[in-house]
């Protein structure tokens, strides 16, 4: 009896609120929406399409309210109005118990986003309750890779888990192999460098573990591989003649032991370059915020949601590394008027200022990522009508648009070097972007950014994608393809810091 009353009440919460749609995106791709309801501030979904997005077989059974779902061999046992999931034979509590509603089982979201059930299927989940957007990203034991090409070297980082391990082995003098026994990849990868030091790599998955190629531009290159901390992840310097600038030793704990020794030809490590004693300064600024969401995607996206994420992950980046001092204009959800913005990077001392934004069209096919810097004549027609648009907020400020327009003169604020060096810059944000995004390249424009103006520094607004587009608004909410997005915007600002004669030191 208390079994049936508690199924009723959930029934009756249930009917009152009606079912919703989940939006979804599997490994960066649109899928189409789950069936969910919503209970309290829990969110239940339909087991079936649950099932069949996470790669397992449903098998339900109503009469007894058993519910299974299979992955390869593996089961995952359910039971209506319980709150006990049974993984091979292993008890997982969950939030809430399994539902029943018109004739299917619905387990709760909440489960599917539990450290049990990822290690289990192999499947991380991040889901946005504001936006009812969930975003599903295969496990695994070794990260995508990270490549930055420094003033002298070629830097390779792969991010490890606890689990990995593994094996670097020189392949004559051409080339290094690094195994990792038993590790597991995402996806293949393979991308062309050609800095002169590193021609081209490749990460491939094995039957029992996974493979990291490397194929050298010239036959004296030289390697060493370190694993660091916080967070956990090998780092692969590779450099020809000359030790290289980038401090290899002071990038290690103080007691990590050498996985591969430093080819006797070479320099030694006693002679790498010290750190430079200043560092240059970045400022982040995630475009919108707070009463201000920015445009809206297909699936309920919020632009100011996704800057921010693409912000902080980029500040993490560019602060692990340690080759820069690093501001954000906003950390959390919270409005800051564009004058305010260019005001803190100036405060800060900038050198270098990006804003980060979505861009969003009335035509649901337009897709890709564009890079502008400021001017007073807008490169085309769209561009001018994306600085009206980003220009808008304004009104939010309680100012008008003109009223903005004629505090705003360019002036000793936006000196020509500047906006020069901003194209410059710009046009290396483009060429590293393409080479590490599948996202479509609408190149460098330009337009009269009221963000850009104020800003003492060359200053640029990168549109990352088209959030009114169903295939970037999936993308956007991978956090494996923002992170090769952040990854291109932080191998821009290296061209950038190698153009200008800038020390390059990461830890």
């Amino acid at each position: 009896m208390k079994r049936l009353i508690s199924v009723l009440a959930l029934l009756t919460l249930a009917s009152a609120l009606g079912a919703e749609e989940i939006s979804v995106s599997l490994a960066g791709k649109p899928r189409d929406a789950i069936s969910a309801y919503k209970v309290g501030e829990a969110y239940f979904l339909d087991s079936k399409q649950a099932g069949e997005l996470y790669g397992g077989q449903v098998y339900w059974y109503p009469v007894s309210g058993r519910l299974q779902i299979s992955f390869r061999g593996r089961t995952i046992q359910f039971l209506v109005d319980s709150q006990t999931a049974n993984l091979d034979g292993n008890p997982c509590k969950m939030d809430a118990p399994v539902m029943l509603r018109t004739s299917q089982a619905y387990i709760p979201l909440s489960f599917f986003q539990s450290e049990e059930f990822s290690a289990f299927a192999g499947m991380e989940s991040v889901f946005n309750p504001k936006t009812k957007f969930l975003s599903v990203d295969r496990r695994s034991s070794v990260g995508s890779v990270r490549w930055f090409s420094y003033k002298d070297a070629t830097r390779l980082i792969l991010p490890l888990d606890k689990r990995a391990s593994f094996v670097p082995t020189a392949r004559g003098v051409g080339g290094l192999e690094v195994a990792f026994p038993y590790g597991t990849i995402a996806a293949a990868e393979q991308a062309e460098i050609g800095d002169g030091i590193v021609d081209q790599y490749a990460l491939h998955q094995q039957a029992n573990s996974a493979k990291l190629s490397i194929k050298f531009a010239n036959s004296d290159v030289h390697w060493r591989a370190r694993e660091l901390a916080d967070p956990r992840r090998l780092v692969v310097d590779l450099y020809r003649g000359q030790a290289p600038s980038i401090p290899v030793e002071q990038s290690l704990p103080a007691a990590a032991p050498a996985v591969a020794p430093v080819p006797a030809s070479s320099a030694p490590v006693a002679a790498l370059l010290k750190a430079a004693k200043t560092k240059r300064r970045i400022v982040i600024d995630a475009g919108h915020g707070g009463k201000d969401p920015g445009a809206t995607g297909r699936g309920g996206t919020l632009e100011k949601d996704i800057n921010l994420l693409a912000a902080l992950e980029l500040a993490k980046l560019l602060k692990s590394e340690g080759t820069f001092d690093v501001m954000l204009t906003r950390n959390d959800d919270t409005f800051v008027p564009l004058a305010e913005r260019s005001r803190k990077a100036n405060d800060f001392g900038a050198d270098l200022f990006i804003s980060l934004h979505c861009n969003a069209s009335t035509s649901l096919s337009e897709n890709g990522f564009e890079v502008y810097f400021l001017s007073e004549k807008a490169s085309d027609p769209a561009a001018q009508k994306l600085a009206d648009y980003e220009n808008s907020v304004v009104e939010l400020e309680g100012n008008s648009a003109s009223d903005q327009q004629a505090d705003m003169i360019l002036g000793e604020l936006s000196k020509t070097e500047n906006i020069n060096a901003s194209s410059e810059w710009a046009a290396l944000l483009a060429k590293d972007l393409d080479s590490r995004v599948d996202i479509a390249d609408h190149g460098v424009k330009q337009a009269g950014f009221y963000v850009l103006r104020g800003t003492h520094a060359p200053a640029v607004l990168f549109e990352m994608a088209y959030i009114s587009n169903k295939k970037d608004e999936a993308k956007l909410h991978s956090k494996a393809v923002r992170g090769r997005i952040v990854d291109g915007v932080y191998a821009g600002i290296l061209d950038y810091a190698k153009r200008e004669g800038w020390k390059e030191t990461p830890n």
